[in-house]
């Protein structure tokens, strides 16, 4: 996650202002790993309030289709409540 998506400031700030980050390393947070079923990374999981999972990306993505992709998701969330 240090390579890729996340060193652009544009996605940090974007995820900062409307996610609550969280990053989980393999071997190290294996169980997190099978408890959403991850089998590849860089694996992006966006959860709801309750721990479900709404939005999944495998692998690389452009920075700005990342942060399309999580306005998204924001959006369809947010007409939920």
């Amino acid at each position: 996650m240090e390579t890729g998506v996340f060193p652009h400031i544009k996605v940090q700030e974007f995820i900062n202002q409307h996610f609550v980050p969280v990053k989980f390393v393999s071997g190290a947070d294996a169980e997190q790993f099978y408890r959403y079923g991850v089998t590849a990374v860089p694996a992006f999981l966006v959860l709801d309030q309750q721990g479900n999972e709404v939005f999944r990306e495998i692998g690389y993505i452009e920075a700005d289709l990342f942060i399309e992709k999580l306005e998204e998701v924001r959006k369809k969330e947010a007409h939920k409540k």
